[in-house]
């Protein structure tokens, strides 16, 4: 590489990969390649992974006992229905007559619809995936869906099969059976919410949708079904170079209800009223408004965030609460989000609401702090340009220094401090360790 991996990074965050090189930009993002590797020692790790997959794939293929039990019988099933059932839409995945009938004798006799030579190979993908990895979690519904975006870049088992696997490993949380991955982050989306929107965060309560479920297939295959498919090329490798974050894509998810903030507080009542709706915005979502907004929501968050933790310090008070301690007493998964610590201080700092827009600007927020206390980020925002456009980096303004006005705008507090928000600790940790623009 001419350009070092911060550079490269920066680059993709800002505009994406052009076409052609994302085979070869895609293993540096998954750790395929060290991005020190010389030309050489990459050709040797292709060589040494080809041999490997086909080794593993053996061991299920070439294993007539393993094939009669009961776990490989429903495993083939789920991967064959979930396969059949995944972007039948392109043509990559369209079926082919040839190979084993129209979809019309398929659904007659079997009740799903033709396959193909490239499915054939995701189910073989998928099931080598099982037993590579069964010990600790294996396959799971909907993870078809993360495969298929990864083949069609490949299309060839191996390769494809070890991207497959480095994805996964920071997946993998999303599919524990006992579901804490995903109310980690559902939890986690509804403090960022509250922070961000408090009056949207309380509408969401008061309809009883403050857990987040709504946003839950946004956040379990990151958007996949949400965006059209080359938009979803385009997302992933941004959240893939972690250049703001590891835990971007809650900031995407962040800035498209707030675009939709007042539609949802304006209209919608339910927690069912509020799923349909934000479901039915799948395929309608502005790429690149969404990035925009969502660098824009993570400086405002960010700032808000360190301004309620260096109060809290000042006070004596922990910066943050466990992720323990914010469980609440009720088990059911609907106020698995809501954190008992939650005293809704910014509704002790109403009276400052504004809405600021402007022609050329994402209308992302209704604020209830000053927008005094805000940053003034919107420059850094990702203007998330074509792949090969120019994009200028641009510095971060300071964050304000003890003592400033900031501090004074915070909502009132009792002599104690508890009237300020606590801080989740996955929160506190999305900043912990600074960020790079």
């Amino acid at each position: 590489l001419i350009a070092g991996p911060d550079a490269v990074r920066r680059a993709i965050f800002a505009g994406g990969i052009e076409e052609d090189m994302r085979p070869l930009v895609w293993k540096y993002l998954f750790s395929i390649y060290p991005w020190d590797s010389t030309e050489d020692e990459r050709r040797e790790i292709d060589r040494r992974n080809v041999d490997e997959y086909w080794i593993l794939k053996e061991k299920w293929v070439g294993d007539p006992k393993l094939r009669e039990t009961r776990d490989f019988v429903e495993q083939s099933d789920r991967i064959n229905k979930d396969v059949l059932r995944t972007d039948r839409t392109l043509p990559l995945f369209a079926t082919d007559t040839s190979y084993n009938g129209s979809d019309e004798v398929n659904l007659t006799e079997h009740g799903l619809p033709g396959s193909s030579a490239s499915l054939e190979q995701m189910k073989d993908i998928l099931m080598t995936f099982h037993y590579y990895d069964k010990a600790s979690l294996g396959y799971v519904q909907g993870m078809s869906d993360l495969l298929a975006p990864i083949y069609s870049v490949y299309q060839d088992e191996p390769t494809t099969f070890w991207a497959f696997a480095a994805f996964m490993k920071r997946m993998r949380s999303h599919f524990l059976r006992d579901q804490s991955g995903m109310q980690d982050e559902l939890s986690t989306m509804a403090q960022l919410v509250e922070i961000a929107n408090p009056r949207l965060y309380r509408h969401l309560e008061k309809c009883d949708a403050s857990n987040m479920f709504s946003c839950y297939r946004w956040l379990l295959i990151w958007f996949k079904r949400e965006f059209s498919f080359e938009d979803v090329l385009r997302l992933w490798e941004v959240l893939w170079t972690d250049y703001l974050t590891d835990r971007f894509v809650l900031f995407v998810a962040l800035a498209i209800l707030q675009r939709h903030a007042d539609v949802i507080m304006d209209h919608l009542q339910s927690p069912e009223e509020i799923l349909k709706y934000v479901q039915d915005l799948s395929e309608t979502i502005d790429l690149n408004d969404a990035l925009k907004g969502a660098e824009m929501c993570f400086y405002k968050v960010r700032h808000r965030v360190s301004v309620v933790e260096e109060s809290r310090r000042l006070r004596g008070l922990p910066l943050f609460v466990s992720s323990g301690k914010a469980q609440t007493e009720d088990a059911d998964a609907r106020s698995a989000s809501n954190s008992e610590n939650k005293d809704d201080a910014e509704e002790k700092g109403k009276g400052k609401a504004k809405e600021q827009q402007s022609s050329d600007e994402v209308p992302l927020i209704t604020f209830e702090w000053d927008e005094k206390d805000e940053p003034n980020n919107h420059e850094q925002a990702n203007t998330a340009s074509k792949p090969g456009q120019d994009s200028k980096s641009q510095q971060p303004e300071p964050e304000p220094e003890q003592g400033t006005e900031s501090d004074k705008s915070m909502p009132a507090t009792d002599a104690d401090g508890q009237d300020l928000p606590e801080i989740l600790e996955t929160v506190h940790n999305i900043f912990a360790n600074g960020y790079k623009l």
